[in-house]
């Protein structure tokens, strides 16, 4: 299977587990066809052997081509190395009381998604 990710190639994946929207979703070679919406989640890039990339996205898209190629559109696209689990800790209790002290429609919701996408962060970190 051949990935691209952004500008960059990945030849000869053996899988690829997107998060999706709708859960984790595993994609080997010869899937069928499908487009699927991305969450903010870990990303896995599954090479020959123990050759494993991880990233973290923030949103986009998957969309799978029958002829065993596949292209991730994402909005951000961290490689999981590059995270400071020290400042997703920190972004998570900042963001968590803005949440319950939120007075107005907007403050609710960019507090609420500096809640889900540090929880997804940190979930990303663990696993």
């Amino acid at each position: 299977m051949v990935v691209r990710m952004l500008s960059k190639w990945f030849d000869m994946v053996d899988m690829v587990i997107i998060p999706a929207t709708t859960g984790r979703m595993g994609v080997l070679p010869g899937h069928v066809a499908a487009i699927a919406e991305l969450k903010p989640g870990l990303l896995s890039v599954h090479g020959g052997g123990s050759d494993t990339r991880k990233y973290f996205v923030s949103s986009g898209f998957a969309f799978i081509h029958a002829n065993s190629f596949a292209e991730l559109v994402a909005v951000e696209a961290v490689p999981i190395d590059h995270i400071d689990p020290n400042l997703v800790q920190k972004g998570l209790a900042d963001f968590t009381p803005k949440l319950s002290s939120a007075a107005t429609d907007l403050e609710k919701a960019e507090a609420q998604i500096g809640v889900d996408v540090h929880s997804a962060l940190n979930a990303a970190l663990s696993g």
